[in-house]
């Protein structure tokens, strides 16, 4: 009887066992298929255009001519120039507009490193290279820490700052050492399906838009997609996963509340990312007037309430460009 159990038990096992190494080489045939199909890149849109920052191309788009106090937009993570077109456009009618892709996102070239010394390198060298002086610099999310992080380091350039969904401060991705435990055949077969899953993308993106968002039509879900799918976005992505979110300190943010440069604090009512109490801690610490929130936008309030958006960005740009004569 003990010989028969032992032996069942050794047979359950090597079922187990079998069934176990059965499952992992069928994933991993085809995680391997899947990678052989979608492994080449999705060229970038025709047209673009670059703008050199350092030893690399940046993508840049402009509108308006007006050489009153010219405005930069600057994206946040998983974002391109893009998103800003709606804000960009109202905007333009008064002001000059600019907005580039942050190195490791939309149709700039990939070429590292993806550190926050590095994205404050390319806003300074776009400005020089675009001979925008003394701009009104705009960050969305985390937009607002690249801006936080530059103005310590070029205190004299902005005229003006608005923080835009964003609070400027440094934070680590959630789990971010995992993606170093699995191996990169699974990661790159998850990231092809997740980039390149529509009703997936559009979940996330509707999430983050806000209540009042429609579905995305097929042509933003390409807005949001493709740049995910060009070369180096992969691994652009994972280096930039692999490190804190860009920004500053709480003692950071407070000391450039004090260098005395225009700030404005612009948040959606219901923002799914920070807290409530985030608008008004942070116009707090950048010595701002009380936040302008904007009812029933998310966290995408750039796409979701772009006439307001650009209606509280363009008062704040007019009355900093009225105060510097």
């Amino acid at each position: 009887m003990t010989r028969r159990r032992r032996r069942a038990r050794g047979l359950a096992r090597a079922l187990v066992g079998g069934l176990a190494i059965g499952l992992i080489s069928s994933v991993t045939l085809i995680a391997a298929v899947y990678d052989a199909e979608t492994g080449r890149p999705t060229p970038a849109p025709a047209g673009l255009s670059y703008v050199r920052t350092g030893t690399y191309l940046t993508r840049y788009q402009s509108w308006g001519t007006s050489t009153t106090t010219p405005v930069v937009l600057i994206h946040g993570a998983f974002e391109s120039v893009d998103y800003w077109a709606p804000v960009a456009r109202t905007l333009s009618r008064s002001t000059h507009v600019e907005a580039y892709d942050l190195e490791g996102y939309g149709y700039t070239q990939r070429v590292g490193p993806y550190t926050a010394r590095a994205l404050v390198a390319q806003l300074f060298n776009f400005l020089q290279a675009r001979h925008l002086r003394h701009p009104v610099l705009v960050g969305h999310s985390l937009g607002a820490g690249v801006i936080a992080q530059f103005v310590l380091e070029h205190p004299r350039v902005a005229s003006g700052i608005v923080f835009l969904d964003g609070d400027g401060l440094s934070e680590s991705f959630p789990g971010r050492g995992m993606l170093n435990w699995i191996p990169s055949l699974y990661v790159t077969a998850l990231y092809r399906f997740a980039v390149r899953d529509d009703s997936l993308v559009s979940l996330i993106f509707r999430d983050a838009c806000g209540p009042h968002c429609p579905a995305p039509s097929p042509a933003v879900l390409a807005m949001v997609q493709r740049p995910f799918e060009v070369s180096g976005a992969q691994s652009a992505l994972l280096a930039l996963a692999s490190q804190p979110i860009v920004g500053v300190s709480v003692a950071q943010l407070r000391r450039v509340g004090v260098m005395g440069i225009p700030a404005r604090v612009i948040f959606g009512g219901r923002d799914n990312v920070f807290s409530a109490s985030s608008p008004r801690l942070t116009a707090q610490r950048l010595h701002a007037p009380p936040p302008e929130i904007i009812a029933g936008a998310g966290h995408l309030s750039l796409w979701s309430n772009p006439a307001q958006v650009a209606q509280a960005i363009a008062a704040f740009a007019s009355r900093t460009s009225a105060n510097s004569r």
